[in-house]
């Protein structure tokens, strides 16, 4: 195969019942595919794509439903797939063909045909009819048209015991498979002669401490050499539970070697493969499970897995919430984040509380606990270009440490003599860096210290005189400048010193003369533009000032003030300056300096000094610092920790702010509560023979060294559990996440074996960085953790809330908790419990019950009602209930019957609003002492979830089936309350399981409600609610986008000639109404260049079809649309993409 061009081609089998062939082109930097639609079902049984298998030598790929029915499709050559591909196309199939076969298709695959059998085509089914199972051979000769052929049928029954195995291996010798059932390995060497019994091999017993039989469930075949191949057939075995297991197979078909090799740390019921990426340290085995972790694992001969990476897994989600963030600037702008909890259950009962967040991954490869760290607030990295490895400076207010890190990182880090490296270590560190050549430079507030890592080079220090002292220093290493500010008496001059060297002698030399400083300055910084350098001063007023540096000469430039508009007691003090460059196709670079101010607060500036500054960016509420690198700058602020990028979009300089997230493979739950000092570094990766970003922090008294990831994603935090989650609140009381799980225990005294699940309510601190402790493992007598409740067997936990009553000047506190349990005569109990925090513990809740309420019914879910009321779904009913404290309202006794539980209640008085599992949307009113129907949705859904959106009369409700719908309560009068149609309708991949309120809407829009629901999947959708003309921009673009082959593959070329762009409907239906962000991020990715060329294509629109819209009348429905958005823009295309990127913007 050409060398450009990739080895494989990826066969998918996609739930829209289609088959995608792709490849991904590295000239044009996507992927090439190419989709065959499989036939329409009939019913869920014969849908197409339950099966798919690829024939050995790639000549053939068969594909069936569920039961009954399979196709062939046949490949074409490789030379001609080449030529395809070549031409940067893709069309595989030369032809197909569907069979029928009466039952159950279990398994499907190709078999490796014998040397006598030639180049036959052997396809293996396993059948399942009633009780048996056949398996059933398909054989033909590939070089006859598939329509003609007669392929040769076998049937074999299997034996009762392999009649449902839990795999399918087809052996590459004599045409043989093996079969792994749930008590053993079973070998076919003949596939037909049913006279010729199978071998059979005992699986390994599962572990003597466990209770549980594990089955095994996937394979894998490792990558040999040609010659060994010949021989031999290896085979990996792996278990659910993740142990496996290794078999060498000789060349007649028998096993030869059985090895358990180890466990890996995660469970595997879902992928298991082995990558070939040449690695040549072992096998590198790729395992993942639908309800536990994945991993990446390196497999030795005759050791132990290792794991080289894990990938979190949060699903299944059975709950989640969203804290409300209460992080508020001095001028009330809102500076902190919504937090996104949820709780998954495992199959193996270990749950979790994962927080979801969104930014840029900080892996940590090596942590180093030194006490000499404790106090340390600033580090630098410097590169050794001899050796490889990286030199880290640190500095605290008293001393400096300077530790030197090999080049492959595996080794122990160590600390350098002082007298070895030419350095102060007795005095804070101003500012260091390092040459090309290899001089360390250390800028102290006595002198500035050369120190040489070579013996070409002997070290060299120059003392300023007594009453002479540096203040603040810049080095910028590769141009051996140094940039100084030296008080002396009253004044403080700007002194630039330049490194040069003379017979293997260091020498510092002056640039220019000395420059007055005229305010106090805080912060300096060297700056390289091409070829001519910069310093920058950021003063405690709040200017900055600016000089060029010539070859012997330092010229002041200007001094510019920092407007941050946000009120006379914020202040200016500048604590660091840096620039990044912006990213503008085709234009040259252009910069913008970014400055970070004491009151925690960001102001960027673009470099051509017009005498104002963009718009101030509140970070926080303490210092922040900026180092800047290339056209991407870090920042820390308080517990912050961000990443800054700059692009020019619409003539105006977009920022995307994403925060940065550290995370422990170690330990999960890990995040550091504040970093002190950071350091960027390109470091070479042996591994792709590229330069990494490393990033290197001090946090928790630790260096911490990170793998820096390039783009943002979903970056998860989890707190483990010790069973099974089903509930999680938060009490904003507390400031505490309250979840509900299960435990599982056997009593194995009774036979049969006696299975007990319990109920646990813990409370877990949000920031927590360990795990949740198992009381089972606590003694009785020991007191160290505070009790806790705990259910009855079979009693589930199904809804937590926070409700603080209020009686006069009193106000009580409650975590009110609706149980259902299924044998007892009170099958629904609401049960009180009384919190508090420990006084000498402050992450320690204590708890009590104060009162249980029975019910005759399960008790589904709850929600305060007023001051003082709760309304309780119980069976098919809402029941109000009071406490035993203060003067009843009057209607508790009030009930109102329903046809359906209700799963979820909110109140927004005098209104309870329900979501019913077969109902949908109902609402109720209360009116004196009773409660009646108000209102109900016209289609009978099955509800999940809602939330109000106050005062407008609308309900954001979701239901089964993936649908979300707006629903109105206009129109609904005293004899008609049926809801209008939905206003807006989504249909979406997954059931939105439950709905929250964002405690802030849009940052682009202030009418905007914005709104999180979670699904069970782990996906986490946005939903944003527009105005309507910022609703018809969407459309207008999502409709390119749908048009567009490169943004939307998959779209069916019927339905991009039907969608229609320069005209709109009269009416639309509430599906229309939905715009689908996903589509419209994957424009954003592409830039403003290809929205451009989508605008100007006349590629679907013909004469004939004037509704489809002629470029021109795309383009001037796009300027007036665009205008009506954001008013007039010198260049809209790119206004609208740096508008659209901005709502689309994801700030957890």
């Amino acid at each position: 195969m050409e060398n450009n061009l990739p080895p494989q081609i990826l066969l998918l089998s996609i739930a829209s019942r289609e088959l995608v062939f792709l490849y991904y082109s590295n000239a044009n930097g996507q992927f090439i595919h190419h989709h065959r639609p499989l036939p329409n079902d009939v019913s869920t049984f014969e849908r197409f794509g339950r099966n798919i298998a690829v024939e050995p030598r790639s000549r053939a790929v068969a594909v069936s439903a569920s039961s009954d029915y399979f196709g062939l499709f046949i490949l074409k050559k490789p030379p001609v797939l080449q030529s395809q591909m070549l031409h940067k196309q893709l069309d595989p199939i030369a032809e197909e063909r569907f069979f029928r076969v009466d039952g159950d298709i279990i398994f499907m695959e190709f078999l490796y045909p014998k040397n006598e059998d030639g180049d036959k085509v052997i396809l293996l089914l396993l059948v399942a009819q009633e009780q048996i199972t056949h398996a059933i051979c398909y054989e033909w000769d590939p070089n006859e048209p598939l329509r003609d052929i007669s392929p040769r049928v076998t049937k074999r029954l299997l034996p009762f015991e392999d009649r449902l195995p839990t795999m399918l291996i087809p052996l590459t010798k004599t045409a043989s498979f093996m079969l792994i059932t749930t008590t053993s390995m079973s070998i076919y060497r003949s596939r037909v002669d049913p006279r010729r019994l199978p071998t059979r091999y005992p699986l390994p017993a599962p572990d003597h401490e466990s209770h549980r039989s594990p089955l095994w469930t996937r394979w894998a075949r490792p990558l040999r050499n040609w010659i060994y191949n010949q021989k031999h057939d290896d085979i990996y075995l792996c278990r659910e539970d993740g142990r496996i297991f290794y078999l060498g197979i000789g060349n007649d078909g028998e096993v030869e070697t059985q090895t358990q090799l180890g466990q890996l740390c995660c469970d595997v019921d879902a992928a298991f493969d082995i990558l070939d990426i040449g690695h040549e340290g072992g096998d590198l085995l790729l395992a993942a499970g639908n309800t536990g972790d994945g991993g990446l694992f390196v497999q030795k001969a005759r050791d132990h897995p290792r794991c080289v990476q894990k990938f979190m897994n949060w699903t299944p989600v059975t709950d989640s919430v969203l804290v409300k963030s209460t992080r508020h600037d001095p001028s009330g702008v809102d500076v902190g984040a919504d937090r996104m909890f949820v709780c998954s259950a495992s199959s193996f009962a270990r749950g979790a509380i994962v927080e979801l967040r969104h930014g840029i991954e900080a892996q940590i490869g090596l942590a180093v606990s030194l006490e000499e760290l404790s106090g340390t607030r600033d580090i630098w990295t410097m590169s050794d270009g001899a050796n490889g490895g990286v030199f880290v400076l640190t500095s605290d207010p008293v001393s400096s440490v300077l530790l030197y890190l090999s080049a492959n990182f595996g080794d122990d880090i160590c600390a350098v003599d002082e007298v070895d490296s030419g350095l102060d270590f007795s005095a804070q560190t101003l500012a260091a860096g390092c040459t090309n050549s290899g001089v360390v430079i250390q800028v102290t507030d006595k002198a500035i210290h050369l120190g040489a890592t070579s013996d070409y080079f002997s070290s060299f220090r120059f003392h300023y005189d007594a009453g002479h002292s540096i203040t603040i220093a810049a080095v910028d290493g590769p141009s051996c400048l140094i940039a100084v500010a030296v008080r002396a008496q009253h004044e403080i001059h700007l002194h630039i010193k330049r490194l040069t060297s003379e017979s293997n002698q260091l020498q510092l030399s002056n640039v220019g003369d000395f420059m007055r400083i005229p305010y106090e300055p805080v912060c300096i910084s060297i700056e390289t533009f091409g070829t001519d350098y910069f310093v920058f001063i950021g003063t405690g007023n709040g200017i900055i000032l600016v000089y060029h540096l010539g070859q012997n000469s330092v010229t002041f430039l200007s001094e510019e003030l920092v407007d941050v508009e946000m009120g006379d007691d914020i202040s200016k003090a500048i604590d660091s300056i840096s620039t990044i460059s912006m990213t503008s196709e085709g234009l040259p670079n252009e910069y913008v300096l970014l400055c970070g101010l004491r009151s925690g607060i960001l102001v960027p500036f673009g470099l051509s000094f017009d005498r104002h500054s963009d718009k101030a960016a509140p970070i926080g509420h303490t210092s922040v610092k900026i180092q800047g690198r290339g056209n991407l700058a870090l920042l820390t602020c308080g517990q912050g920790f961000w990443q800054i990028s700059c692009v020019q979009s619409g003539g105006r300089p977009e920022y995307t702010l994403n925060k940065i997230w550290v995370t422990d493979q170690n330990n999960p739950a890990y995040q550091p509560r504040n970093i002190y000092g950071f350091s960027i570094a390109g470091i070479l990766n042996s591994d792709m023979d590229a330069l990494s970003d490393t990033l290197f922090c001090i946090a928790d008294g630790q260096l911490l060294i990170c793998t820096l990831d390039r783009d943002a994603k979903t970056v998860p935090r989890r707190i483990d559990l010790p069973g099974s989650a089903t509930k999680l609140a938060y009490s904003q009381y507390l400031k505490s996440l309250i979840v509900a799980y299960s435990q599982t225990e056997l009593d194995t005294d009774t036979d049969p074996i006696k299975r007990f699940t319990r109920a646990r309510i813990e409370f877990v601190d949000p920031d927590s960085q360990h795990a949740v402790v198992d009381p089972r493992e606590i003694g009785a007598e020991d007191e160290s953790l505070p009790w806790r409740p705990q259910g009855a067997a079979g009693e589930k936990i199904s809804c937590i809330l926070e409700w603080t009553p209020k009686k006069g000047d009193e106000e009580y506190h409650f975590i009110v908790i609706g149980t259902s349990r299924k044998n007892q005569t009170e099958r629904g109990r609401v049960i009180f419990l009384q919190t508090s925090r420990d006084f000498t513990t402050s992450s320690r809740v204590e708890c009590r019950v104060k009162y249980i309420h029975k019910f005759e019914k399960p008790v589904y879910s709850i929600a305060p009602y007023g001051g003082f009321t709760l309304m309780v779904s119980t069976g098919n009913e809402i029941i109000p209930l009071e406490p035993k404290i203060g003067e009843s309202r009057g209607f508790p006794a009030a009930r109102y019957s329903i046809l359906s539980p209700a799963v979820s209640i909110t109140t927004h008085e005098p209104y309870v609003y329900m979501s019913t599992s077969r109902e949908s949307l109902m609402v109720l009113k209360v009116t004196e002492d009773k409660l009646a129907l108000h209102a109900h949705d016209r289609q009978k859904l099955d509800g999940l979830s809602h939330v109000h959106l106050g005062d407008q009369k609308l309900t954001l409700a979701s239901s089964r089936g993936g649908r979300v719908s707006i629903l109105t309560e206009n129109g609904v009068t005293e004899n008609y309350k049926m809801m209008p149609v939905a206003l807006c309708e989504a249909h979406l991949p997954s059931s939105v399981t439950k709905l929250c309120l964002a405690s802030t809407g849009s940052t682009v829009s202030s009418h905007s409600h914005v709104f999180y629901g979670t699904a069970m999947n782990g996906t986490v959708y946005r939903f944003l609610t527009l105005a309507e003309h910022e609703w018809r921009l969407l459309r207008l673009l999502q409709n390119l986008c749908i048009r567009d082959p490169i943004i939307c593959p998959f779209t069916p070329r019927r339905k991009r000639l039907r969608t229609h762009v320069g005209s709109e409907p009269l009416e639309f239906q509430p599906s229309q109404m939905h715009i689908d962000g996903d589509i419209l991020d994957r424009l954003v990715k592409y830039g403003p260049d290809f929205l451009t060329q989508m605008l100007d294509t006349d590629e679907f629109y013909t004469p004939s079809t004037p509704e489809s819209g002629s470029p021109q009348a795309i383009l001037d429905r796009f300027s007036e649309l665009s205008r009506d958005v954001l008013g007039e823009t010198p260049k809209p295309v790119e206004a609208v993409m740096g508008w659209l990127k901005r709502t689309l913007y994801v700030g957890f």
